[in-house]
């Protein structure tokens, strides 16, 4: 393996070194004790600098930089203080009174107030790249100089979760109104560490350190996120200290970063993402739930996580991650069982076996699992025949037009609570938006509703094992496996911590002196 990298590192390195470090400077040209810069690789574009406006992984790890929420999901602590330094609640719960940090600065100068954060959290609501986060919030207004109300359209247990996320950032209200949405994209203004300088779309987005930061001055004070969609170019990047940070590196490389002396290979626990079968439950062919049931007793879900993620995750038999709360690591889902899924088969009306196409987004993230799969359903008669599509046409096709009969997909919790994916996923009340599942069952309705509405753990845990075995008895989606988070740096970076949320705070970053 070792070999193999350095023949490829001679290879690309060059073209590597020019196409990264170009208007970048060297980094190897001073003494780690000066040094002040750091590259951030991300392996994709962002959608856009405005943080009200995107709600994916990689525009949240650039937005994280430039903006503050009222509450900060701090790794390793939980959630923490942000631009509110402390909250309550409603007896209700459906009334939030956040007290405000003072003399906290926007980047164009101006002292963050009251009416900035509410026009913030109400533009937010407004947005429909919020809605997984703020579809339970009403509106939010200004009480006073340093309070600010926000007001639930009901009680809703994780509402804190959803309010420290990226997109529900605190924008100055002087800028946008003056700007205009476009305008204010182009020159995004908000109270985080760092301000844009330029971004140079599908190649890089520069930013330096905002001096007047309520914090103090960021240790790293000019941060490029360079844009590299090949993860494995990225790995040899790191190895030959070209770039200084690379989250959630390759499965592939993972070995061979931790192996290296000048870089640290910090593994997480867990992540926020699992793998799943998932059906359209009103398709002419998986309407069948024998037929469903009859897959389910034929997966052999350790076999996915050494042979696609060689080992770096874990099986799930629950629909719920070990990451978020509710995780029960003794529930049992089908075992393996493949006398039964023949049993089964034929209980469905396919003795003989059947043929059936499986839409596939053509990332070697849902292939490499998907011949795993089909390996393992040929045993019982049932041929995944590949159709591989474009992400975007995939999408299109399968979450939006529910155009599909089975796919292998990823189930992503947008904040650590089970409800994300859940109630997303199964909730009557989200057919033809995000339950492309099809799925629809009263009584899973109404313990959803339930787990939303409380603030006790404890009941939300209960009733979250309920839905889990509705998942697991009327089978419309098989949870199969998660990944573990982690990221890989340059090692005399400090600060560096893996995070299941993805939001990674270069503030806290800092070289070795």
């Amino acid at each position: 393996m070792k070999r193999f990298y350095r023949i490829i590192a001679l290879l690309l390195i060059p073209a590597l070194a020019a196409a990264v470090l170009a208007g970048c400077g060297s980094q190897q040209d001073s003494d780690a004790s000066e040094k002040d810069s750091l590259i951030f690789s991300i392996n994709a574009d962002i959608v856009t600098t405005d943080c009200h406006m995107a709600r994916d992984t990689v525009s949240g790890i650039v937005h994280y930089q430039m903006y503050e929420t009222l509450v900060r999901n701090q790794p390793g602590e939980g959630l923490v203080p942000g631009l509110a330094k402390e909250w309550s609640f409603s007896e209700d719960n459906t009334q939030i009174l956040f007290t405000l940090q003072e003399g906290v600065l926007f980047h164009n100068g101006d002292e963050m107030t009251a009416e900035d954060v509410a026009f913030s959290l109400n533009r937010a609501i407004g947005s429909a790249f919020t809605s997984s986060y703020s579809n339970t919030m009403d509106r939010a207004e200004a009480v006073d100089d340093t309070h600010v109300r926000l007001y639930m359209k009901q009680a809703f247990g994780p509402v804190l979760q959803c309010l420290s996320a990226s997109c529900m950032g605190i924008v100055s209200k002087r800028a946008v109104e003056e700007l205009g949405d476009e305008g204010f994209a182009a020159a995004p203004v908000g109270t985080g560490p760092y301000r844009l300088l330029q971004w140079r779309s599908g190649e890089k987005i520069e930013m330096e350190a905002f001096s007047d930061y309520w914090r103090g001055n960021p240790a790293i004070h000019n941060l490029t996120f360079s844009i590299m969609t090949d993860k494995n170019t990225a790995a040899i990047a790191l190895e030959s200290e070209e770039i200084d940070v690379l989250y959630s590196p390759d499965t592939a490389d993972r070995e061979q970063l931790s192996s290296l002396d000048n870089v640290q290979f910090l593994d997480g626990d867990g992540s926020l993402y699992m793998w799943v079968i998932a059906f359209n439950n009103e398709s002419e062919i998986f309407s069948n739930k024998t037929l469903r049931e009859a897959i389910s007793y034929a997966i052999d879900r350790e076999e996915m996580v050494v042979g696609f993620l060689d080992g770096f995750g874990e099986a799930v038999e629950m629909p719920i991650v070990p990451s978020i709360p509710g995780y029960d690591p003794t529930f049992e889902n089908h075992p393996l069982d493949l006398e039964k899924a023949k049993q089964l088969m034929a209980d469905a009306g396919y003795p003989d076996g059947l043929t059936v196409t499986i839409k596939l987004n053509q990332s070697s993230s849902y292939t490499r699992p998907a011949e795993i799969l089909q390996a393992q359903l040929r045993k019982i008669g049932v041929n995944l025949e590949f159709e591989l599509m474009e992400r975007a046409a995939f999408l299109q096709d399968v979450t939006t037009d529910c155009n599909y009969d089975v796919t292998l997909f990823m189930f992503t919790a947008g904040y650590t609570d089970a409800d994300y994916v859940l109630y997303g996923r199964m909730h009557s009340s989200n057919l033809g938006g995000t339950n492309y599942l099809k799925y629809s069952n009263p009584q899973v309705d109404q313990l959803l509703d339930q787990a939303r509405a409380s603030s006790d753990s404890e009941e939300r845990e209960r009733l979250y094992w309920k839905v889990s075995e509705y998942v697991r008895d009327d089978v419309p989606f098989i949870p199969l496996f998660t990944d573990n988070v982690c990221i890989a740096a340059n090692s005399k970076l400090t600060g560096v911590v893996p995070n299941v949320n993805e939001a990674h705070y270069v503030f806290d970053y800092a070289w070795k002196q």
